[in-house]
């Protein structure tokens, strides 16, 4: 009860409350077994969540993501439906394979990116992103938390846990009918106002490369047989000194793959190197023509290739302090410090991008920087630079099919009954870490550790209900509606209570307290006890309603600008039509 009250009021952080169950359950005595008591460290469902958490971190570093999104980009026309059906569609689908919010902080940026390219209120697709990736969650068993945490419980009853596609059994037509809510009905009900995205909207590349004038800066150059740069090094070649150009980029073809370099004074460049240089354009012609190297055409596809091979973009400010101040960027040996390439500089409201290498740099300059995400990363810990926004959306695509085949040995063996989700998981994220498609340092910050402390938290919770008699009480009270209202009646029961609990404390809680309730009432009035547990999943995945209720939401609220009625006048009749599809099936089949 003392739980109920803090998860309902939130006096206390969750996943604290969460792991204090155990200890209050040990000690009053409700679990006298310690283990018991501890027995949510030991789940497999923890485990395999967890792992999924690093697998969907690769998914999304290695640009896997990123490529779906960049074809929402492509795709997308000036019908605000279409555009609407293919955020939809492609989340949905992305967010059956990992995190919901993953998927949701993936499209963010680019949703928000297509909003200003097309004039449309990010308000009218920001909210439809959110609630399809909470849909796309019902489509697989690692979709969401709670469908593992309900497969899991039946492992335990049955010793034979859910197929990985067994909720796109209703999960689907869900994910549908929900969708053609939102083109239809839900799109109506959208507000139409300015978000407050502006601060996120100043991270993104496009935007970047928009205000710095970029596009028409960055050219690539092919080192040919014929190339005077051939055995030359970067200091030889005299690049910035006579042409005023800055190489950002090198691409290598090798016999195995394309290698990619941020390349040094001493780097020498060989035959077949593609140069991407940044600065005049007429002065990329004049290098072309002196050194016999062939010359590609400016534009954003060339941006575009750096940016998929793990370059950032990323804007800094020199503080009134700086020991920059007065120095000019060659003889700071700018690149040569910080392993970065000044593209631009932003001063008196607008950017230089010709002969700035020898202007003094002064208070309130913006600079305009290109390389390695690791090297950006370390200026947060300098005090000569201001990092104005991290740097986003950088992916090196090179690592997408290792990524891929990650996520197929995660996923095979339980589809084929080689082994538990948990097992193969683990195995698929460790391959992950030692692939580097996940850094290793980073691995931690990955995973959703409110999300395990809520779980394991809870998993003694639903023991202690079930040995006391709790758990019976609710079931019996659930099939004395059968009489009147049937099976449906039952399955509507479960799903409410799975969706009350959901918004009000969490979907894993929901999970692991009303699985037993599941399981004893569909033995009271034998029903299948998968559709039983189905309806517990399905309910707990209803958090449409209220902001606060899934993190997809509050995600969305402030770059949308919603306010907590809009999440409510377009949640009810979603959060109808899938409970009216999701009990229909589950009665029929």
């Amino acid at each position: 009860m003392v739980s109920a009250v803090l998860f309902l009021t939130r006096w206390v952080r969750l996943e604290i409350v969460a792991l204090s169950i155990p200890v209050a359950l040990y000690f009053s005595g409700a679990l006298p077994s310690a283990a018991d008591a501890l027995s949510g460290f030991g789940n497999h469902a923890v485990i395999a969540i967890a792992a999924v958490f690093v697998l969907s971190a690769g998914i999304q570093e290695s640009g896997v993501a990123a490529l779906l999104s960049r074809l929402m980009q492509r795709m997308s026309g000036s019908s605000d439906n279409k555009k609407l059906a293919l955020i939809c569609v492609l989340v949905a689908v992305l967010s059956a394979f990992m995190s919901n919010a993953a998927t949701v902080a993936v499209f963010l940026p680019v949703v928000i990116a297509l909003s200003r390219r097309t004039q449309s209120p990010p308000s009218r697709l920001l909210m439809p992103l959110g609630f399809a990736a909470i849909l796309g969650g019902n489509l697989t068993l690692i979709g969401t938390s709670s469908n593992l945490l309900v497969s899991d419980y039946l492992m335990q009853k049955t010793g034979q846990g859910l197929d990985m596609f067994e909720f796109g059994k209703v999960g689907l037509p869900i994910c549908a009918a929900g969708i053609l809510y939102l083109l239809t009905f839900g799109c109506r009900l959208l507000p139409t106002r300015k978000g407050g995205h502006d601060a996120l909207g100043r991270m993104l590349p496009e935007r970047l490369i928009q205000e710095y004038g970029l596009v028409s800066n960055i050219a690539r150059m092919r080192v040919g047989r014929a190339s005077k740069l051939i055995g030359q090094n970067l200091t030889e070649a005299g690049l910035g000194r006579d042409y005023h150009l800055a190489v950002v980029a090198v691409s290598r073809q090798t016999s195995l793959a394309d290698n990619w370099f941020m390349p040094g004074s001493d780097f020498c460049f060989q035959r077949g190197d593609d140069l991407y240089l940044e600065g005049p354009e007429v002065e990329a012609w004049r290098l072309a023509e002196e050194t016999r190297s062939r010359m590609g055409l400016p534009g954003e596809r060339q941006v575009e290739k750096i940016l998929d091979h793990g370059f950032a973009l990323a804007e800094v400010s020199i503080p009134p302090r700086s020991a920059m101040i007065g120095k000019s960027l060659r003889k700071l040996d700018f690149r040569g410090k910080y392993g970065l390439s000044v593209l631009s500089i932003w001063r008196d409201g607008k950017p230089t991008t010709e002969d700035f290498a020898e202007l003094e740099l002064k208070p309130g300059d913006a600079l305009l920087l290109s390389g390695p995400l690791a090297s950006v990363r370390r200026l947060e810990s300098g005090e000569d630079l201001v990092l104005l926004a991290k740097p986003s959306d950088v992916r090196n695509f090179t690592k997408a099919p290792l990524a891929l085949a990650c996520l197929g040995v995660a996923l095979l063996p339980p589809l084929l009954g080689f082994a538990p989700l948990a097992v193969s998981a683990l195995l698929g994220a460790t391959l992950m870490l030692l692939t580097k498609c996940v850094p290793i340092e980073k691995a931690g910050s990955f995973i959703e550790w409110k999300v395990l402390a809520m779980i394991i938290g809870t998993i003694p919770l639903g023991l202690a209900l079930e040995h006391h008699g709790i758990t019976e009480s609710v079931a019996i009270g659930l099939v004395g509606i059968a009489p009147s209202l049937g099976v449906a009646g039952v399955l509507s029961g479960l799903y409410l209570l799975s969706a009350g609990i959901s918004i009000t404390s969490s979907n894993a809680a929901a999970a692991v307290i009303l699985s037993p309730v599941a399981a004893r009432a569909a033995a009271e009035i034998g029903i299948d006890l998968n559709n039983a547990l189905l309806a517990v999943a399905f309910g707990c995945s209803c958090a449409f309603v209220v902001p606060f209720a899934h993190q997809c939401n509050l995600m969305v609220a402030a770059p949308g600008g919603y306010q907590p009625k809009d999440f409510f006048k377009v949640g009810i009749g979603l959060s109808l039509v899938v409970a009216v599809v999701a009990i229909a099936l589950l009665s029929w089949i």
